[in-house]
């Protein structure tokens, strides 16, 4: 993000060529042979790890930080094959029956009994009872990923829109129209669509992007860790590209972000149309109202002469609710957006963070009572505000625990969120309150 204007510093948007769907699925087979006593502790690794990708904890391909290639997985069948003796077998599965395959025993588990018996395996325990309070680092200084240490863990969040709330669709737009002075475009809101508007449903599944909760989060913490200076090398990262990631130049620049965020579905949006003409930099918002003052130019609240918010409005009186895509001039932009009080959830997975890092993010998640976000277009004119708060299935994971065998799921740990509200880990605290002042909202 630009700190100054509070927009992406990319010259375009992101669009990625993905897969989705409730129906998307793809097979997946391991083979294992020659497996000995010796092999145990691997074998009872590898059933740990199977587990996890049955709870959509791997993660598989690029950009995963950005809400991509998490998945979820389930155990179809195993197949054991063994000689008549099979004593490594009984360890592992218990009793079975099992049936002649050729110069085998055949056992052959699917479904439940399948994933019963994965779990039955032996218990990874914890080489110390106190897994490492600070995350490790590399040589370099900077934070690693080569292990687990400090806070780690999943927070569950759900956000409520306040104004009208637009961020456009990928690719085509959805909607077109000939004018006499020339073409209109009307972007409907960012979807899980094909990017050609005629491959397009009617019924979409409206979200908000991962990559716009990202950045408009990303925009609050450089803010709140003092990140005014750029990074110009992987040691000396400042906060906010420590935690989020950064990419430099030359070889071993480059290092990937502790959190990752997930898309966010609406759950049943309200939608409507909303005709912006533009110029609108002589509205000027002051002393509770809008006020119309030719010559004037866009006002610009800056923290520290270098981050840019735009602070709580009602919607600016230059901005016309539609009833439907009709557009009259060129000279503005149409666009559908997401009404207030319209409810959507995400996740912010994390790992490796130092106690001060997650009290910061929290902050800059749930921020404060009578405080909220800004995102999406027409910030200005008052569109965007949106508030995030955190769900009680939000949790921190107890390493020690995770892969031992205690009682379902006893390694998650409840995240109290009043307790991890720490002003004194924000910096421009009070500038901050004041520029995400929503109380009028």
């Amino acid at each position: 993000m630009n700190p100054k204007t509070g927009q992406p510093i990319e010259e375009a948007k992101a669009d990625y060529l993905y897969a989705y769907g409730d129906k998307l699925s793809f097979q997946l087979r391991i083979e294992m042979q020659d497996i000995e006593n010796r092999d145990l502790q691997a074998i009872s690794l590898l059933a740990h790890l199977l587990m996890d990708f049955q709870k959509g904890d791997i993660p598989l391909g690029g950009d995963k930080t950005n809400g991509f290639g998490w998945v979820e997985a389930d155990v179809h069948e195993l197949v054991w094959l063994a000689d008549s003796r099979d004593v490594l077998g009984s360890k592992l599965l218990g009793k079975q029956e099992k049936a002649p395959d050729g110069i085998w025993q055949k056992t052959a588990l699917s479904g439940k009994a399948a994933v019963a018996a994965l779990q039955d395996l032996e218990p990874l325990a914890a080489t110390t009872s106190k897994v490492a309070q600070l995350p490790p680092k590399a040589e370099l200084g900077f934070i690693s990923h080569r292990a687990f240490g400090g806070h780690c863990g999943t927070l569950m969040l759900e956000g409520q829109v306040l104004t009208p709330l637009s961020v456009a669709e990928s690719g085509e737009p959805s909607f077109r129209a000939n004018l006499p002075d020339g073409v209109v475009n009307g972007w409907d809101f960012f979807s899980m669509s094909p990017p050609e508007a005629a491959q397009r449903d009617e019924a979409r599944a409206y979200a908000l992007p991962s990559k716009s909760i990202k950045g408009t989060v990303r925009h609050i913490y450089s803010i709140a860790s003092g990140s005014a200076e750029m990074s110009e090398d992987i040691r000396r990262l400042s906060p906010a590209d420590s935690l989020f990631g950064w990419v430099g130049h030359g070889p071993n620049q480059a290092l990937a972000g502790r959190i990752s965020i997930s898309f966010a579905p609406f759950i049943a949006p309200e939608l409507a149309w909303f005709k912006v003409p533009y110029p609108y930099g002589e509205w000027q918002f002051e002393n509770g109202a809008w006020k119309e003052l030719p010559g004037s130019t866009v006002h610009r609240e800056i923290i520290d002469d270098a981050w840019r918010i735009f602070p709580h409005t009602p919607l600016a009186p230059i901005v016309r609710k539609m009833t439907d895509f009709a557009p009259d001039t060129v000279q503005a932009s149409y666009f559908r957006a997401i009404l207030p009080d319209a409810r959507c959830r995400f996740s912010v997975r994390f790992w490796n963070l130092e106690k001060e890092e997650l009290q910061r993010l929290i902050w800059c998640l749930v921020l404060e009572q009578d405080l909220a976000h800004k995102m999406g277009r027409g910030r200005y004119l008052g569109f965007g505000g949106i508030r995030f708060r955190i769900l009680p299935e939000s949790y921190l994971i107890d390493w020690t625990k995770r892969y031992a065998r205690t009682r379902h799921q006893e390694w998650k740990l409840p995240v109290q969120v009043e307790k991890w509200i720490e002003p004194k880990s924000v910096k421009h605290y009070s500038e901050l309150r004041k520029a995400l002042d929503a109380k009028q909202l």
